[in-house]
């Protein structure tokens, strides 16, 4: 596992932190409090306050609260959140952008999060979410560093501008360190797999003016594979089975016209049965007919491999009593190897890999799954991305008279490369097939003379490289910014008390390349595809904002931006307004609300994606309903068939725009006691989308039928049948292979959906000091999305999200957390319940589950900490579908299917102050 290097990285780590800390210990202490320029300033507002309750509702996440509940990285703290009730995509799906990790409030989507680290943009991930839209990995961002995280989960476009629509989540990395801290942290899982190991080490102090402190983080995890999980090591888990599991078919010869399979015989399948790790079988499909495959070849990631090493400072030096410059640098390098399974292979001359077989005549289809004994074991199965990312933020804060202002520069930038061994079609081709020997004038189907034996043959590891090579993406993306801002917490005085001001000043460029391997818009790579493109845009923005007292109980928020962004040779600008209220009628009780508009510049690759594709599994719903009537989708023939979708950029896509409402309450009858209850109302329109592929399916298929599947009739001249007809195409009626089947579809990204989400988030805390039984603390969080509706094209009926079995956006969400605190020790218990979710097969709803993590916290003296973590301490299962009949047989963009973890984690700290 070559552990080696992360222990040498310790020895290195702890020695190069001695001569700081020394230093740091010799410092000047006695630095006038007139050079502490930190205001509070929270997240939704550019003006100072003195409490963090404000009109709109933040929620703050500090280390310790992060380090109680179990959490390990910063999407698992997000992910923590009740409000954060969309499916995103895990380390288990393979699709366009593995490695990465999001962040997805209320459902939206994760585009419509504005996330920032230490109040500043990053760069977006360089590949696109769906190969549809730009979005944010926090993947990179060091757990250890993190000194809060403040979350606010309300529009607020008239502060931060662009995406802020949802929501804003703002990383504050530590910006100070007192001596140094080493942490190693060691943690497995209890089904296997999974062994990480994370090293952090701060050090940090002041010497005259300068305040300093740097951070480095290494980390690694092993993989976990499929087949490590019993719920999900064959295809045997299917809960729907009413037969035995159809194997896959590693090795296939069929007849596409008859759509039977040619028996291969026993003593062939017999002669390749140490493959797939001893599990490869003569087995058969029904009405189909024997074939050699396996039940047990599950060999993708449900955890990435990850290496991973980040490189945190942030300088501080004072000029005089009034001002200070600064400067945070982030640098991160990864390494993240992953994988959907192994290469399979189809001949690739015709779309439904059709031939002719000169020897019988017949039309044939071969199918090959290559087997890790094959490629050279369970590591070439894998892809990879390398990705080096780095921030830099600097400039001039400080005060004249009663003004702060801060000028500031920022610059972050996101390098990837990402390689999957691809299969190539011309030389997998000749290798099984052997020569063309030419043309079939009546079915313009390609005539071989193959030898069966090359079928079912193991191949060497040299030869399946031979029929295969590494396609990279080399892709990047860049975000660069100029942002002046000044702000006068007493402006001038009214009755009431002062009033306060804040405006800013952006100016700003991004920039976005997807550099696809030439060979895969050419079609060149078996089963294979991906997406590209290039382009940039400019931007800038004038806001402000002021604080207002009515009385000496009622504040007044007003805020105003104009922000304009120019791309693909046009200009969209929009003005956004919010305002807040704050009503305190007693010491107590807080009464507040909000209104604000929002938008969203299009994202660069809905603009510039260039063509593109991508293979979907899709159900035929046409040929389902006109074939098969009766006949559930699950069992139906044309069921889970692969599509080849084709996809291009909108050049002429507007902004998005909308409003959001809260109002609620803050109550604290006491010190050790507060609720809050808050109403959330989002809604937004023009919202730019991709049509949808299933959606376009099921359209077509009511249009050609002149009927939907509830019996209402269908007009296939109208403009909505005429637009789904146009985008799917199929073979022709009379084809001799697969007639009438899909064979392609196409989308394109549209200013169109209209959508409103609303909903209630409280919170409770209470706290209890005892004489004799320490501290306790416990907290609650609730989200409930009351309403979520969706809209694809004006004039459409409203689609009911929430309650539509169609899709599987919880419907509410609660964690709660129990701690107790005793002499040096400190007991964390912290739940979360997830709601309800459709069943696949959309017959009701499967009920809620919970998860539990438990952690010890144990100060061993002033300088040493000890902590042990238990992360899904009841190794809860992902929440079984009874009805779904697709592997893994769960919701993997709500579960996780790691199982119990545990971690154990020791901290020293050397030099500075022993105070805590």
């Amino acid at each position: 596992m070559h552990r080696t290097p992360l222990y040498l990285a310790i020895a290195l780590a702890g020695l190069a932190s001695l001569p700081l800390a020394a230093v740091a210990q010799e410092a000047n202490a006695d630095r006038k409090d007139a050079t502490e320029l930190e205001g509070v300033v929270v997240t939704g507002s550019r003006i100072p306050r003195a409490t963090v309750e404000g009109p709109a509702p933040v929620t703050v996440i500090t280390a310790d609260d992060i380090r109680a509940k179990g959490l390990n990285t910063a999407y698992d703290v997000v992910r923590s959140l009740t409000q954060s009730t969309g499916s995103v995509q895990t380390q288990q799906f393979q699709g366009f952008t593995p490695g990465a990790q999001q962040v997805d409030l209320r459902g939206l989507g994760p585009s419509y999060t504005l996330v920032l680290l230490n109040g500043r943009r990053m760069a977006d991930f360089p590949l696109a979410y769906n190969a549809q839209s730009n979005f944010t990995d926090i993947a990179n961002i060091p757990v250890s560093m993190i000194e809060r995280i403040e979350v606010l989960t309300g529009s607020a476009s008239a502060i931060y501008g662009s995406d802020a629509v949802s929501g804003v989540i703002n990383f504050i990395l530590k910006q100070k360190a007192d001596g140094s801290t080493l942490n190693y942290r060691v943690g497995d899982t209890q089904d296997g797999g999974g062994f990480s190991q994370r090293l952090q080490l701060t050090s940090g102090g002041s010497i005259g003016d300068l305040d300093a402190l740097f951070g480095v983080e290494f980390y690694r995890q092993d993989p976990i594979f499929q087949y490590q999980r019993s719920f999900q090591d064959s295809l045997r888990d299917n809960p729907t089975l009413r037969a035995p599991a159809v194997a896959a078919r590693t090795f296939l010869r069929w007849n596409p016209a008859t759509l039977q399979y040619i028996d291969p015989g026993q003593a062939t399948c017999d002669a390749l049965s140490h493959l797939d790790r001893g599990t490869l079988q003569y087995t058969s499909r029904p009405n189909r007919g024997w074939f050699c495959g396996s039940t047990e070849a599950l060999y993708g990631t449900v955890q990435n491999q990850r290496e991973n090493g980040v490189g945190y400072a942030s300088l501080s030096y004072h000029l005089n009593d009034d001002t200070r410059a600064y400067m945070d640098f982030q640098a991160a390098h990864t390494r993240t190897k992953f994988g959907g399974g192994p290469n399979y292979w189809g001949y690739g001359g015709s779309s439904d890999n059709t031939f002719i077989n000169a020897a019988t005549g017949t039309y044939e289809a071969w199918q090959r799954i290559f087997t890790p004994e094959e490629v050279g074991g369970l590591d070439a199965v894998l892809d990879y991305n390398r990705d080096t990312t780095r921030s830099l933020n600097t400039g001039i804060e400080g005060h004249f008279g009663d003004w702060h202002y801060d000028a500031g520069y920022s610059n972050a930038r996101f390098r990837m490369v990402q390689a999957h061994r691809a299969i190539v079609i011309d030389a997998a081709d000749r290798f099984f097939l052997g020569e063309s020997q030419g043309i079939d004038d009546d079915t313009g189907y390609t005539v071989f003379a193959p030898n069966v034996d090359r079928l079912y043959r193991p191949l060497t590891r040299a030869e399946y490289e031979s029929i295969s090579r590494y396609t990279p993406i080399n892709a990047h993306t860049r975000a660069e910014s100029f942002n002046l801002s000044i702000d006068n917490g007493a402006l001038f005085e009214l009755p009431a008390g002062d009033v306060g001001v804040a405006a800013v000043a952006e100016y700003g460029t991004q920039a976005y390349a997807m550099n696809i391997d030439p060979d895969v818009t050419a079609n060149r790579y078996f089963g294979w595809t991906g997406t590209g493109g290039s382009g940039a845009r400019s931007r800038y923005a004038l806001g402000t904002e002021f604080r207002i007292p009515l009385l000496a109980s009622l504040s007044l928020t007003p805020a105003v931006r104009y922000d304009s962004y120019s791309f693909a040779g046009h200009t969209t600008a929009k003005t956004t307004q919010g305002l807040g209220l704050e009503w305190r009628p007693t010491d107590s009780l807080l009464l507040r609300g909000s209104a604000a508009t929002s938008f969203r510049a299009p994202d660069l690759h809905y603009v510039f994606a260039g063509p593109s594709g991508a293979y979907y599994t899709l159900t035929d719903y046409y040929l389902c309903r006109s074939r098969q009537a009766g006949v559930p989708y699950s069992d139906c023939d044309y069921d889970g068939i692969s599509v080849k979708g084709t996809r291009r950029g909108n050049r002429g896509l507007d902004s998005e725009s909308g409003k959001s409402f809260t109002y609620g309450l803050v109550w604290s009858p006491a010190p050790e006691f507060d609720v809050s209850v808050d109403y959330y109302d989002i809604r937004l329109d023009n919202a730019i989308t991709d049509r949808d592929l299933d959606e376009i399916l099921r359209t077509e298929a009511d249009c050609r039928l002149g009927v939907t599947e509830g019996g209402t009739r269908v007009d296939p001249n109208s403009p909505t049948c005429q637009q789904a007809l146009a985008l799917v195409s199929r073979n022709p009626s009379s084809a001799p292979v697969q007639p009438g089947q899909i064979n392609g579809a196409s989308t394109y990204p549209i200013n169109a959906a209209a959508l409103r989400n609303s909903g209630i988030d409280a919170s409770l805390n209470y706290r209890l000091d005892t004489a004799r039984l320490g501290q306790w603390a416990l907290r609650l969080n609730y989200t409930g999305v009351l309403k979520y509706t969706y809209q694809q094209f004006p004039g459409d009926a409203d689609i009911n999200v929430r309650d539509d079995r169609a899709y599987d956006n919880l419907r509410s969400k609660i964690s709660g957390s129990a701690a107790w605190t005793y002499g040096a020790f400190t007991t964390t218990l912290f739940g979360q319940r997830y709601g309800s979710l459709p069943k696949y097969d959309q017959s009701g709803r499967y009920g809620p589950s919970m998860t539990y993590n438990l952690s010890l916290d144990w100060r061993i003296n002033e300088r040493a900490r000890l902590g042990l973590s238990v992360v899904n301490l009841r190794n809860t299962p992902p929440h079984r579908d009874s009805t779904n009949a697709g592997y893994p047989y769960y919701d993997q963009f709500q579960f996780d299917p790691i199982g119990r973890q545990y971690f154990l984690e020791f901290a020293y700290r050397f030099g500075g102050s022993t105070r805590r």
